[in-house]
């Protein structure tokens, strides 16, 4: 079968997010910070059986942890990861299961 269109759009479509996250938070961090956030954001998806969500996950992810890094005060504190509330719990815990949903291991098939 051939390679999967959205696996060979995903590295152009984290080009295009790092470059509007560089732009979101040109000033307050470097585009060598933000892009290093945005690997480690996608490198837990990188073999995700179904693609087209991981964008999404991603940019989510991505702009959790910069606003968590703008909003530190002591920048060289370690980053915890913190809900911004009760709907921020919520898309977090919807994005959990959802990850988990996309990388977990095909079922077996059935005979």
């Amino acid at each position: 079968m051939g390679a999967n269109t959205a696996e060979t759009a995903l590295p152009d479509t984290l080009e295009k997010l790092t470059d509007h996250l560089t732009a979101s938070y040109a000033g307050l961090l470097k585009p060598a910070v933000v892009r290093e956030v945005v690997q480690d954001c996608y490198q837990p998806l990188s073999n995700a059986r179904i693609a087209g969500y991981v964008p999404i996950l991603v940019e989510h992810n991505s702009r959790a942890r910069l606003r968590q890094l703008v909003r530190r005060p002591d920048p060289a504190a370690p980053l915890r990861e913190e809900s911004d509330g009760i709907r921020g719990h919520l898309v977090t815990a919807a994005l959990r299961r959802l990850h988990i949903a996309l990388t977990r291991s095909a079922p077996a098939p059935r005979p």
